[in-house]
């Protein structure tokens, strides 16, 4: 089932100063290509500056995926090109002291994906299809919520290979854990844009 979310985060994007950027990898993983020697592949990096690289990259990206067999992850909580240099000095001069040379060439990549700079943060509840079934009950369990964890807000809904990704602001995550000890939450991970 080919998954285009393009449209639905398109509108989650927002850039403040020409420093911001949405960090975007292409993978292919052995769930989708069961010849791969191991769990996953990196195809591509992108850094996302405004929205008119976005719609720009949209063909690209698609194609890569296609071709590939990959999927597009985005995480929607904003990097800081600034923050991401400075923390990527600090990952090069620990990797040089622990004589780790080659995986210097990768300290870029692992700050953007280390540090955000988003305000206030987006966190990520992954809903598998298990769990819910059909739109109606989505909803219930958005009013369910809304109701059991104070101070949550639901921002969007972005469908996943495997059921969804309710993308939401922090909330009391002990009180979400004591309610709904089943279901992941991540502060800081990327969500499905495309999946051929």
């Amino acid at each position: 089932m080919m998954i285009h979310n393009f449209e639905h985060i398109r509108c989650l994007l927002t850039f403040d100063t020409p420093e911001d950027f949405y960090f975007l990898q292409i993978i292919k993983r052995r769930k989708d290509n069961p010849d791969l020697g191991r769990d996953m592949k990196l195809i591509d990096n992108y850094f996302i500056y405004s929205l008119e690289e976005y719609d720009k990259l949209e063909p690209k990206i698609i194609d890569q995926c296609t071709i590939n067999n990959a999927r597009a992850y985005l995480r929607l909580n904003r990097r800081n090109s600034k923050t991401c240099a400075i923390h990527t000095i600090r990952k090069i001069s620990e990797l040089l002291i622990d004589g780790n040379y080659k995986a210097a060439k990768s300290a870029y990549l692992s700050a953007a994906g280390d540090y955000h700079n988003e305000k206030p943060k987006r966190w990520i509840i992954d809903i598998d299809e298990e769990d819910l079934m059909n739109k109606e009950a989505i909803e219930k369990t958005i009013a369910e919520l809304h109701k059991k964890t104070p101070g949550y807000n639901h921002i969007a809904t972005i469908r996943t290979k495997n059921g969804y990704h309710f993308i939401t602001n922090p909330f009391d995550m002990k009180l979400f854990r004591e309610k709904f000890p089943t279901i992941d939450l991540h502060k800081d991970n990327p969500t499905l844009l495309f999946c051929p």
